[in-house]
Parts: structure tokens; C-alpha cells; sequence
């Protein structure tokens, strides 16, 4: 299972998601990994000493267009499972 990491910085998500409601994340990773975030998938969400488990609720969106070999940001909705 997969781990996202919300950023400190982002106060309002990381409250939103306390309270239960979906929100839009993005992740950086290697090609390879892309197939772990796929929609009804469920992954660790972690901020600080923060610890839940989410739920992937749409299709992964790829941001940009990465070249061969390089790592992807996608756009990810989450919910709290």
C-alpha cells in the first residue's frame, strides 16, 4: 500500500479530509508506480503524526507531459475510508 504524504502548508485540505470531506491531492512518482494509484485503490495518508487510511475515488489525471523515463504528478480525489 501506497502512502501519500499531505504537506504542512496545506492547512485547509488537511482539515477537510479530518472532517471527511473528498479532496484533490497531487503525487510525484516514478512510471513504474503509476498502476498504484488507480481509482478504488486504498492508501495510507500521513501529515506529521497524522496517520488514516483513504480511498482513491477518481481516475488518476496525469499533470503535464512527462518524458520517457520520468516521473508523473498526478491528480488524485480522496476520500477518508
Amino acid at each position: 500500500m501506497v502512502t501519500i504524504e499531505l504537506p504542512t502548508e496545506e492547512e485547509t485540505t488537511y482539515n477537510d479530509f479530518k472532517d471527511g470531506n473528498p479532496v484533490q491531492v497531487r503525487v510525484t512518482v516514478p512510471s513504474s508506480e503509476e498502476g498504484n494509484y488507480e481509482k478504488g485503490t486504498t492508501v495510507d495518508i500521513a501529515r506529521g503524526s497524522f496517520k488514516a487510511k483513504a480511498r482513491i475515488v477518481s481516475d488518476p489525471l496525469i499533470i503535464g507531459s512527462p518524458l520517457q523515463g520520468q516521473d508523473k504528478t498526478i491528480s488524485l480525489i480522496i476520500e477518508k475510508s
